[in-house]
């Protein structure tokens, strides 16, 4: 990744893939690709039947150099399947539409901590976790007239615009509503319809 030279912020200039049969596999060559240069992970997906795919960006070289790593690491662990391992050079912006291309870790780790801990330490640590670059989040008329004692009111979207959303924009707009029947481990993995359903429900919870 190559510093921003207004912000001093990492850009992505490579993304890194590989698909394991298992979450064992997976696991251990997201780790291996982390330790053998400067990646960041962007992602897990279970994709089914048992496949899960780990995405890192960064450099051509780093990224390039993680993916054999996780490669040879996997090939270490017996009876672990690597399916395929695969570098995209300068990704064209429009992947964004079906990768989460900014990484979610802070919101991510916020989430899992506060898991078991009651509302009000919920709510402070989602306020904590500011929003991804490049991801405009809407205001609603009622968030930004609030008075000291009103909450904000959360943006509500159209069953036809949640379509629309890619499964890492849609993670955002249920980690924002409060509600939501999934856990936050279930969040990291689920699938498009699970989330727009969890999504409907908790603005149905909002209404009564």
């Amino acid at each position: 990744m190559r510093e921003h030279p207004a912000r001093g912020e990492k850009t992505m200039t490579a993304l890194g893939l590989i698909e394991t049969k298992g979450l064992l596999a997976a696991v251990e060559g997201a780790d291996a690709m982390l330790k053998a240069a400067d990646v960041r992970l962007l992602e897990r997906n279970m994709v089914g039947g048992g496949l899960v795919t780990i995405t890192v960006a960064g450099e051509v070289s780093a990224v390039s150099a993680s993916v054999e790593a996780a490669v040879a690491a996997i090939g270490r662990i017996d009876g672990a399947a690597l399916v395929s391992g695969h570098v995209i050079a300068r990704p064209d912006a429009e992947i964004a539409t079906i990768l989460a291309l900014h990484p979610a870790t802070d919101a991510a780790q916020a989430a899992v901590c506060c898991a078991s801990a009651g509302p009000a330490v919920k709510a402070s640590a989602q306020a904590a976790v500011p929003a991804a670059d490049g991801v405009k989040v809407p205001e609603t008329t009622a968030g930004k007239t609030a008075g000291k004692g009103d909450a904000a009111t959360p943006a509500r979207y159209e069953i036809s615009q949640l379509k629309k959303m890619n499964v890492g924009r849609l993670r955002q707009v249920a980690r924002s509503l409060k509600g939501v029947s999934l856990t936050a481990d279930e969040l990291t993995t689920a699938a498009k319809k699970d989330l727009i359903d969890a999504i409907i429900n908790a603005y149905r919870q909002i209404e009564e």
